[in-house]
Formats: structure tokens, C-alpha cells, sequence
């Protein structure tokens, strides 16, 4: 596989953002993907992150990206339009979403790494339970 080099942003899509997040929830409800997150000391607050219509997504152990997690341009929230994971993207799809304006939005917590690609802008709010 060839590997592109990547060039990852910080992405702040609110403010206070957790400094570093619990992984708590995620599922596929209705077309959306919904990651829910938590600082350790706010037990009756989460972070709601929903993704209308992902084009791809994948989680994985952060044991498992020990080579992302050294990269020191990685942030605990973070976007790209040019990464290994939106060339294989591109491969696989066979260039069919050329055209569309995508972004890899990534989400490093204290857990795991969570990577989504979509068109669509997130909607990310704080909720109580």
C-alpha cells in the first residue's frame, strides 16, 4: 500500500471540547452515526457527535494505531481532506465521490481512534443524562 503523506487539522466543532474524552457510545440509528463521549469527572454529561449519512467509518483499539498516535500533528479532534484512509476511500469507491467534497474527521480518545468520512457537516452538542 502506498501511503500519502497526511495533513491533519484541528477540528473545534464547539466550545470546550474534552481535553480527553471516554469512549461511551456509538451506534447506527435512522441514516446517522452517533458517538457519545465523556470527560471522566462529568458523570451527567456527554458529548453528542452525529454524522448524517457517513460515507465510511471505522474504530479502532488505540493500541492498534500506536503509528497515528505518533504523529505530532494528531489532535484529540481533528479533520483532513488528504489521508491513507480517504485514498483507500477513493480506490475502493473507484473515484465515484470524486466530485463531492469529502472529509475524514477523526475523534482520538482515551480508548480508541474513530475515523468517519462524509460530505456532510457534523452536528456536535453537549447533552445531560
Amino acid at each position: 500500500m502506498i501511503m500519502i503523506e497526511e495533513k491533519y487539522e484541528p477540528w473545534e466543532p464547539i466550545k470546550e471540547l474534552p481535553s480527553s474524552p471516554f469512549f461511551y457510545e456509538m451506534y447506527f440509528k435512522e441514516g446517522s452515526l452517533i458517538i457519545l463521549l465523556k470527560e471522566s469527572d462529568l458523570v451527567e454529561k456527554r458529548m453528542k457527535i452525529v454524522f448524517k449519512n457517513p460515507l465510511g467509518y471505522r474504530i479502532v483499539n488505540e493500541s492498534g494505531r500506536l503509528k497515528k498516535l505518533d504523529n505530532p500533528y494528531i489532535y484529540t479532534f481533528c479533520k483532513t481532506q488528504q489521508s491513507n484512509f480517504l485514498e483507500w476511500f477513493n480506490y475502493e469507491s473507484d473515484g465515484l465521490f470524486n466530485d463531492w467534497d469529502v472529509t475524514h474527521y477523526m475523534v482520538c480518545n482515551s480508548d480508541n481512534i474513530i475515523d468517519v468520512i462524509t460530505n456532510q457537516t457534523p452536528e456536535v452538542r453537549w447533552i445531560n443524562y
